[in-house]
């Protein structure tokens, strides 16, 4: 994301994200960070005709891909906490795209499972994403998108997640 020169502008009192010090703009984990915030971000934005966001999507995802999955195995799986994950499958729920199933080996566990709607909603908004994904890095080569994705694979220490 480009940054317009402090100073610079149009018009008095327009809104403009200020010049970052070179501490912070040369830094990689912050530009991770801060890439990371505008993907999620317009994510969201595209997901949200759809009435889902990206941890929605995530959810939906892990479920219709993977297997059933316990609440806690999602929040894990996807970096999100307990209250949340309620909240979010909650959300779902009352979009009828999952449902809560006793754990059949713990009954105090439940499994989420997706609904036949829950199924659909996720091929729609797996599209939307893959436009998403398009639009973000437009600015990069095929070949550029793929040594990106591999090292960002290999920070993470080779894992998928």
């Amino acid at each position: 994301m480009v940054q317009a020169p402090a100073g610079s502008g149009s018009g008095r009192g327009a809104s403009r994200v200020p010049e970052l010090p070179p501490s912070m703009r040369d830094r990689v984990p912050f530009l991770l960070f801060r890439a990371s915030q505008i993907s999620l971000a317009t994510a969201n934005q595209m997901l949200a005709p759809m009435g889902l966001n990206a941890r929605h999507v995530g959810i939906l995802t892990m479920v219709t891909e993977l297997a059933p999955m316990t609440q806690k195995s999602l929040g894990e799986a996807l970096g999100i906490d307990r209250t949340t994950v309620v909240t979010l499958l909650d959300e779902l729920t009352g979009m009828g795209y999952v449902v809560r199933r006793r754990h059949p080996g713990d009954r105090r566990a439940f499994l989420v499972h997706p609904t036949a709607a829950g199924r659909e909603a996720k091929i729609a908004a797996v599209r939307i994403l893959d436009e998403q994904q398009r639009r973000f890095l437009a600015p990069l080569t095929a070949a550029e998108r793929g040594q990106l994705a591999s090292l960002l694979k290999r920070i993470q220490g080779g894992r998928d997640s």
